[in-house]
């Protein structure tokens, strides 16, 4: 069997460039339909996102206000740790002194006479000690030196020049001397 096209050739192609047309609109039309749907997906995460970062940011401030007031709270805590520090130096320090006098008193031998005592520190740390004075004899001094280290409590004597005069009550060496006194409370 034969078939035989009678449609002339022209309205054929016209008919087929419709269809050809159609297609491609058609085809044209779902593009741009699914440009669409995805342009429209990626809006709504966008939308999604930005509410999300304006609710992380939220509560970003929120917690930096709490963490203000903890850092507020920490200093205020650390001052109030300072000053009892000091306090407690003062106390301990308060303690130290009629000890410190009694092992002082005790180490001066009766050749020796004190004419200053200048202290620093004490409290936790060990009191530093200036101290000028008169001695009879150069063993009074080194007896004196002995008996200090003798004690445990006096440590790094450091003994200055010793210079000697002559006085009504004879001569005299004056001389200074440096120590560390470690108390035991």
């Amino acid at each position: 069997m034969i078939k035989v096209n009678l449609v002339p050739g022209d309205i054929l192609a016209k008919a087929q460039q419709k269809q050809k047309i159609a297609q491609f609109g058609l085809a044209g039309g779902a593009a741009a339909l699914l440009v669409v749907a995805v342009s429209v997906v990626f809006w709504m995460r966008l939308k999604g996102l930005e509410s999300t970062l304006a609710e992380h940011e939220a509560e970003y401030k929120r917690l930096a206000a709490v963490v203000a007031k903890v850092k507020e709270a920490e200093n205020a805590a650390n001052l109030l740790r300072a000053r009892l520090k000091v306090i407690d130096d003062l106390d301990r320090g308060r303690r130290a002194y009629p000890y410190f006098m009694s092992d002082f008193a005790r180490s001066v031998p009766p050749g020796v006479r004190v004419q200053t005592l200048n202290t620093t520190g004490g409290g936790n740390s060990p009191m530093k000690l200036n101290i000028t004075a008169e001695a009879r004899s150069n063993e009074d001094i080194a007896a004196w030196v002995r008996k200090m280290e003798e004690t445990g409590r006096f440590g790094n004597i450091e003994l200055g020049p010793v210079i000697a005069r002559e006085t009504a009550e004879g001569i005299l060496r004056g001389f200074s001397l440096t120590t560390m006194y470690t108390p035991q409370l």
